[in-house]
């Protein structure tokens, strides 16, 4: 009975931490992606290091990409009710 009792408890014990870890996590909010943590880095370093350089020149082309692609959805939407 004591041995069935001490795993009974010991498996409480763990649903209860697992419980407590897992609304911790999720009261937290979003998590950082990969590209958030690799800014934070790069914010760091001076702006004449090469891969900072590079860097801020992906973030670059990536705003340019979708100001581009913004300006396409439009004329294309035009395009299509003027039809």
């Amino acid at each position: 009975m004591n041995k069935k009792l001490l795993i009974g408890a010991a498996v409480g014990a763990a649903v209860v931490v697992g419980a407590a870890v897992s609304a911790a996590k999720s009261q937290s909010g979003p998590k950082p992606t990969v590209w958030d943590k690799m800014r934070d880095h790069m914010e760091e370093m001076p702006e004449d290091f090469p891969p900072r350089m590079m860097f801020d020149n992906i973030e670059a082309i990536k705003a340019n990409t979708e100001e581009i692609l913004t300006l396409l959805r439009d004329q294309t939407r035009g395009s299509t009710t003027s039809t």
